[in-house]
Formats: C-alpha cells, structure tokens, sequence
C-alpha cells in the first residue's frame, strides 16, 4: 500500500517530520500478512518487522494517535483522508468526522444523556462513512449489532401495552430473515387454490418452525440459533444478567428506558456493539472459506475534537471498552486537536512527549508500556499522543518537502501485503475443497474397494476372490458363475420365496424356522452356464422342498429359509466358506445345517472337517466316497457309497454280452486329491475281481484336476494322457471299460476319442457322468458312443409315481423352463437334493412332536437325523423312514451309520446322444419299484 499524493505548493503537511508521521499512520493501517499480532518498527525504514520476537497479547492492538497540532496545520487531517483515499494499490477505507460545529453537543464530566446521544451520533455517521465509501474496494463492513441498539434505542413501547416484551418481539423479528421467510409462506400459501388443503399442511408447519425457531433465538442462549442475540447477553455492560432473555435486556434499550440507565454504560455498550461488528468483519470463520483477508484496517478520522463536541468522549470510551474487554479491534483512530486528550494535559503536563518528528519512537514507547496500562487500566493506555510543532526551521520544512516529494520517501513498501499462501482465500477455498475431494475420492476407492472384495455388494458373506465370487446368498445375488436367464430365475424365486419365509415366520412364531445352506461348487468348471447345470437343479430340488413348507398347515413343520453358497470351482474354497458360516451361524440361530456339498474330493472332505469342527450336521445330496460318511460323525448323505455303486456295477457288467471275454478296465483320474475317483477305482477293482474278471485300471490326466499328486505312482499302473487319449486306448479292449473319473469336463473327450475308433467295450460311466448328461449340449456333441451310466435318481427318465409325481409337478410349474428341451435335465440332482432337505425338514419336525419347546439348535437337528428309519417290532413305535423321491432313506436306527440302507442304483443308456427311457437295471428300495433280482445284498 502506498501514499502518493500530488505536492502542491504550501502543502498543509509540510511541516516537521512530516514523511515521519506519514509513515507510521501508513504502517499502522497495513494489517500484517498473518494474524493481529504487534510489529516492531524499524528505526531507520520505519518498516514492520515480521519476526519481532515478543507477540505477547497484552501488545497486541492500535493505538489511538492524538495529533495535537497549531492552528496552521488545521488542514493535517483532511489531507491525510485524501491520501487514503488517492492511495495505491487500492484505496483505504476510512471515515473523516469534522467536529468544530459541534460545539454543545456534550461537556466535559460524567456522562449524561445527551453525552450518549452525542456518541451515539458520532458512531452513526462513522458507520455511514466505513459503509458508502464508493472508493473501498472488497466486501462492505456491517454493523449488525450496533445497527441494533440503535433501533432499539428509537423503539417507542406505549406505556399501557399489556405485553410488551411480545410487541417488541415482534418488531425484532420483523428485522431480520425470518419476516423474509414468514414472507414467502404467506406468498405461497395465498396463491394455492382453494382445494389445494393438503398443500397447506407443510406451509403451516413451516410457519410453526420459523416461530419457534425464532423465539428459541431470542431468548440469546442457544448457541449458533441465536446468532446476534447471543452477543447482548455475554456482553459485560448494563448487567445482562439481570434480563435473562434478550427481548428482556433489549427492552431495556427502548426509548424511554434506556434513560434509566447509566448513561456511561449506555455509552460503552454502544461503543463496544460499534467495535464488535469490526471484529466480526474482520474474523474469518472455518464456514466462511471464500471471505477474502482484509489487509487494511478502517481508519477513523476525527477532527478537531474537544470535551464540548464529544470527541473527547468517544475516544475516552473506546479506550475503556479496550481495556475492559481485552479484544483487538481493527479500528485505527487518528484525531486532530488543539489540546492533548483525554484531560488537555491535566494529567500529566509533560504530555505529549513526542513529536512528528520522533513518531516512530513514540509508537514504540507507547507499544511498550501497553501491557501495563491495561493492567492498570490507565484512561490514557490506548492514547498515542504526538504534538506537531510550528515555527521549525526553513531546512527543515525544506527537508520534509523533498521526501514528501520523493517517491521512496512516500511509499513504506512497493507492493500491498498479502496474506501468506496457507492463509489465502484460494487456500482456504481450495485445502477444504481438495480435502472434500480426497475424501470423496477415498470414500467412492472403500466402496469401489468394498464392492470388489464383495462381488459388487455390499454383503460380507460374499468374497470376490479375485477370480470367482463364493460365500453365501439369499437368492438376491445370483452367485452361478457364469450365469443366464435360467439361474438367475432359480435365485429370484429362492429370494422371493425366503421373503415369504421370513414374513411366515413373523406371523407363525410358534412354528420351527430354519435356515439350511445349500453349499456347492456353482462355479462352473467348463466356463460355460452348462457347467453347472447340475447345481442349478439342486438348488431348483431346495426351492421345492422351501415351497412344500411354506403351505404346509401343521404347526410342527417347520418354516424353511435357503441360504445359496458356491464353495468356489472344484470346492476349493469350501474351507474359507466353512469359516464365513461359522460366523454367520453363530449371528444367526436359525441355521441348523449345510446340505448339498459338491465333488467327493480333497477339498471337499477339509469343508467337512471344517463344518465338524464348527457343530455344523451336513446331509448331503450327491456326494458317494466311502470316507466320507465312514469317518464323519457329523455327515450324513442320500446317496449310496460307491462301494454299492461298484457292486451293482460289476453285477450289471456281468450281464452284458461285451463281458463275455470277462475282462474290465477301469479309468480313473490321476490326482490323488480326487477322493471319490480314486476310492471308486480300489471299490470297483474289488467287485469286478469278486466275480471272475480280469480287471485292470489305468489313470489319465485331468482337465485342471483338484491339485493332489499322480494317483497311478501309487498304485504302479499306466498313465495313458488325457481324457481323449483315455478314450481311444478302449479302442482294442474286448470286454467292459468303467469310466470312474469326472463327467464335467473330462467324459466328453473320453466319449469323443472312443468314438472316433468305434470301440466295441462296453462302456460305462459312473454317477458322476450324469453330469454330462445333464448337459444337453455337450451330450449331443459326441451323438457315435452309446454308453451306460450309473444313477443315483431314475424318476426323471419314467413316468414319476407318488411323491415323484408330486415332486415332478411343483418343479416343473416352479420352473417352466424344465419342460423344455434346453431346460430338462436328466441327472436327478434336484430329486436328490429335495431328499436332503427333506431329511433336515423330517428331523426338525420330529424335535416338536413330543415337547414343542425343545430348541432348534444344529445339534438337535443331528441327534434327530439318526432317527429316520423303519421302526424296530414294537407296536408301541411308528415308522421314521423317509420314503424320498430318489427311493427310500432309512439310516437304519445306528448311530454310527450315516448312509441310507439299500439306497437305489439305477443303470442308464444313452444312444445317439439321446437318454433311453428305459431303465437298464435297478437295485435298492423304493415305492412302487422291485429290485432286479440278480442285484447284490447290502452288506
């Protein structure tokens, strides 16, 4: 900021140390780059030091510079208000007050009422002033509060008004937003129709809120609502304590009331109110980041000053105000006078000790001294007094003029200080901004983040694995990897359906609610939807089973919800799903039991050690390998072993004509890690050896296999390459060839390098396979290789009968597509897992028959699995055995047994791609079918 004005000839400011006292006004308006805090001048470029080591509060403020000047330098502060206004870069706002023709407007003494009129006058015309100055650049000043009192201070309140707090009240509120805002409702609610009564309704409650919220304001004691009210209440003049509200204080300051108050602290409140919106103007709030920092102060003027125009008054007001109040306020005083304030030297004759000449000095001494005036509360602490002299020497004067005149000798810097980077209005504009953004950008990199790491929900029971998606689902995520129209139609109805379950039980508390958790490898190992064919018609065999419940009418049967779990491709994630379930069943008393499971495998059999070891009974619908049921109490399954399904097997093979040279060989996968392959090899090897063949087995490699070690290194046999080359080593094989590696994906390729040669061996696939012919497309690929496969479930090839037929009809009116060509599936996967679920359904059900309060727990539901069977001779005890749509499961009243007796095994051809519908052989227990009568006795 600079001073340059324009020398004339007898310029009024060509006296004594003149460019001194220049200086040092210009120095004082300047507002440092940083905070209020006091700056030591430099005695030699009268320049503020910003590393002035001692920035104690007490230091810290304006002073009010007296200048006491002769009669020939009456024109001093009317030429310094023309500098601030001619100055560069930017004009300084101030406001210039001439007082010599106010003479008896007060006197000196203690104040009186027309004292507070004289002062209330003269803040008036200052706030005019520092308002309309056309030539300020940057926001305007506002005197809220100061505005205040004097409106309030006019108010006239007639004397027989029953309530004149209200009525004042009401004037109040007619000042500010909240008139606005009544306003506008008025405004609205005057133009809706008539008919419009509903339209109304928020317009009245509007209303409601805008005058409570107002009255709360008012009352001065709610913190941020009350806004300016606060302020009258905390303020330390005329007692506030005493009012209690602010309607109550401001009533105090109405005419005819404010002249019973102590005019001195009338006067003081007025003064205070007028600094207070300085401060306010000058403080940057944290929610004011656009506000620009104010490098001035506004500088007020006031001219010839005395005790009979108020001038003394007011700068002996403001000096009180600083030192009762102990605020900076940014007002720069500058007065003219003939005699020195505040007592004309009264006080102390040797006043004032400076002159223009040794301003500087003087501004010193007086920043010195300023912490122990206050202290003190001397009426002359904020007093700078400076005596500009008269009859100075032509050298001097000579020398004044020539630096007024010289361009340094005008400017105190080049430039207007800014405010450091940290404190720039960009700064403030832009950190919060840049934060908000940082932080926007963080949250949306968590949610992106979450969503990954949960497959694009928000459920943490669903883990994106980085290749694959596993956990569990309601049914509202369709978790079939990959998936189309028809099993993201099978997890809708499953969550539709579990909603329905839910709102049963609200509505049923009495009835049983469990949850059972189909848990299967729905990750398709072929990449396409055909791959999980089988899968999707378990969960397809669940939803009949849910459905069945939901209608049932007893209040012993229970309300069933499914949970739908992918243990990941191969089941190889089936331990981490385990743990996720563990956690959530002990969230979630409803769950009782996992059924389904998927590939009597390695992984397989960690799962359900893992869900052992978390009190988790497992039933489940596919799954054949000895071990599994031999060597987990907590495991129980629907299906045979494959030691009968190698019984009925060899026994079957025997009867074929291409048995006739009766050799067999069997083709196993070559990874140890795949149990069920490996177990049915040493349980077939067994059977076809049991009945007179000569029986071999060779391994081929896997498509991905599970990950175990070469299986034939073990047993010393060959390894004839993958599936393909497996199928055309049957080429020159008289006799029967037992294919007991994986349907999906390796029996396609086995059929396909069979076919190519037109092997005359008979072949036969093991249960697995029907997995490949679930899959219609992959079947009619390799349309040259007619082939026999063992099955755990034949109601899908011939016309059902009883609870199949039942069974058959829910589904298929379920879901339509199971009528269709691409939709059927032949595999009987979801005839098996409806047995499963009917087993946990049949064992809850029996937990109430006897004592209805007998909890659901997992454990309960174990003990009770065991009994389902037929009844020992005793009439006193009813038949517990399930007659299933897959034949009858009876787990043959030992607690150690957890495989049905003589569960059906069932022998399928396929010829041209096509499944017959005849049935080629059938062994075990069902309703409305006899064994054959060659099959093998269950031991």
């Amino acid at each position: 900021m600079a001073l340059t004005p324009t020398v004339r000839e007898r310029d009024p400011l060509v006296f004594g140390g003149a460019d001194r006292l220049v200086k040092l006004i210009g120095a004082l308006y300047q507002r440092p780059r940083a905070g209020d805090r006091p700056r030591e001048l430099d005695e030699v470029a009268v320049r503020w030091k910003p590393g002035y080591h001692d920035e104690r509060s007490g230091r810290r403020g304006l002073p009010m510079v007296c200048l006491v000047r002769p009669d020939s330098a009456a024109d001093v502060l009317p030429e310094l208000s023309r500098w601030l206004a001619e100055a560069k870069p930017e004009p300084v706002r101030h406001a210039y007050l001439g007082l010599a023709g106010r003479e008896g407007a007060d006197a000196d003494g203690p104040a009186t009422q027309r004292s507070v009129k004289a002062v209330r006058e003269l803040l008036w015309e200052a706030r005019n002033a520092l308002i309309r100055d056309p030539r300020a650049r940057g926001s305007r000043l506002r005197f809220g509060l100061f505005t205040l009192v004097v409106w309030l201070m006019s108010q006239k309140i007639a004397e027989h008004d029953p309530n004149p707090d209200r009525t004042l009240l009401r004037r109040v509120q007619r000042l500010g937003i909240v008139e606005r805002f009544r306003t506008t409702i008025q405004h609205v609610d005057d133009k809706l129709p008539g008919d419009k009564f509903w339209w109304r309704v928020p317009l009245a409650v509007l209303r409601g809120l805008t005058a409570l919220s107002f009255r709360a304001a008012a009352t001065g004691r709610v913190p941020l609502l009350s806004g300016p009210y606060r302020w009258f209440l905390r303020q330390p003049h005329l007692a506030p304590e005493m009012s209690g509200s602010f309607v109550r204080f401001a009533r105090r300051l109405t005419d005819g009331e404010w002249q019973r108050e102590a005019p001195e602290y009338v006067s003081r409140l007025l003064v205070n109110a007028f600094l207070e919106d300085l401060r306010r103007a000058y403080r940057i709030r944290p929610w004011q980041p656009w506000r620009r920092r104010r490098m001035t102060y506004p500088v007020l003027m006031l001219d010839a000053i005395s005790p009979a125009n108020g001038g003394y008054r007011l700068l002996r007001l403001i000096n009180g105000v600083r030192n009762q109040v102990g605020l900076f306020d940014p007002l720069l005083v500058v007065s003219a006078s003939d005699d020195v304030p505040p007592d004309a030297g009264r006080g102390d004759p040797e006043r004032p000790r400076f002159d223009a000449t040794t301003a500087a000095e003087g501004y010193r001494a007086w920043q010195n001294a300023l912490r122990d005036d206050r202290r003190a509360r001397r009426d002359t602490a904020w007093y700078l007094p400076i005596r500009i002299r008269e009859g100075e020497p032509k050298e001097a004067l000579d020398d004044a003029r020539r630096r007024l005149a010289s361009f340094d000798g005008y400017h105190l810097e080049r430039r207007l200080a800014r405010p450091p980077w940290w404190a720039s209005r960009w700064t403030r504009i832009g950190v919060p901004v840049l934060v908000v953004v940082l932080a926007a950008a963080g949250l949306i990199v968590q949610r992106q983040t979450t969503l990954d790491s949960h497959c694009g929900t928000d459920s943490p029971s669903l883990v994106w694995t980085g290749t694959e998606c596993v956990g569990m689902s309601d049914g509202a995520f369709d978790l079939f990897q990959p998936s189309d129209d028809t099993t993201a139609q099978v997890s809708r109805i499953i969550h539709e359906q579990n909603l329905r379950a839910e709102q049963l039980h609200r509505a049923h508390p009495e009835r049983p609610y469990i949850t059972i958790v189909d848990l299967e490898a729905v990750t398709s190992s072929t990449g396409t939807v055909e791959g999980v064919t089988a899968e999707r018609e378990s969960l397809e065999g669940f939803a009949v089973a849910q459905l069945r419940q939901l209608s049932a009418p007893a209040a012993s049967d229970p309300i069933v919800r499914i949970l739908h779990a992918n243990a990941g491709r191969g089941m190889r994630e089936g331990v981490r799903v385990a743990g996720m379930l563990r956690e959530l069943a002990e969230q979630d008393r409803s769950i009782v039991a996992v059924a389904g499971l998927d590939l009597s495998s390695d992984p397989t059999q960690r799962a359900i050690t893992a869900l052992s070891n978390a009190g988790i009974p497992m039933v489940a619908s596919t799954l054949s390998a000895d071990g599994l049921a031999d060597n987990n109490p907590m495991y129980f399954q629907v299906t045979p072993q494959n030691r009968r399904e190698a019984e009925v097997a060899a026994a079957f093979a025997q009867r074929l004509p291409e048995a006739a040279p009766r050799q067999a060989r069997v083709y196993y996968s070559d990874d140890d890690a795949d149990i069920y392959s490996t177990n049915l090899r040493d349980d077939l090897m067994k059977s076809f050896a049991a009945r007179g063949f000569a029986v071999e087995a060779r391994a081929l490699t896997p498509n991905g296999g599970i990950g175990g070690q070469p299986a034939h290194e073990r047993y010393g046999e060959r390894l004839v390459g993958n599936p393909a080359a497996a199928g055309r080593d049957t080429c020159s094989f008289p006799g029967v060839v037992f294919f007991a590696a994986r349907g999906v994906p390796d029996f396609g390729e086995f059929a396909g390098g069979a076919g190519q040669c037109g092997t005359k061996a008979a072949v036969i696939g093991d249960d697995d396979v029907t997995r490949y012919v679930a899959d219609k497309v992959s079947r009619q690929l390799n349309r040259a290789l007619s082939f026999y496969t063992m099955s755990f479930a034949t109601e899908p090839i011939t016309a059902p009968q009883g609870l199949a037929r039942d069974f058959y009809g829910t589904l298929n009116q379920l879901f339509p597509f199971e009528q269709t060509e691409r939709g059927r599936s032949l595999d009987g996967h979801a005839a098996m897992a409806f047995d499963a679920a009917q087993v946990l359904i049949t064992a809850t059900a029996y937990l109430r028959e006897t004592a209805a309060s007998i909890p659901v727990t997992p454990g309960a539901v174990w003990r009770e699995i065991t009994a389902v069977h037929t009844s020992r001779p005793d009439a006193r005890q009813t038949n517990k055995y399930i007659e299933g749509v897959t034949g009858t499961i009876d787990y043959g009243g030992d607690i150690s047994r957890n495989v049905p007796e003589n569960k059906p095994v069932a022998v399928l051809r396929v010829e041209g791609g096509e499944v017959s519908r005849t049935i080629q052989a059938f062994c075990g227990n069902a309703a409305g079918r006899t064994a054959d009568p060659w099959c093998p006795v269950e031991k």
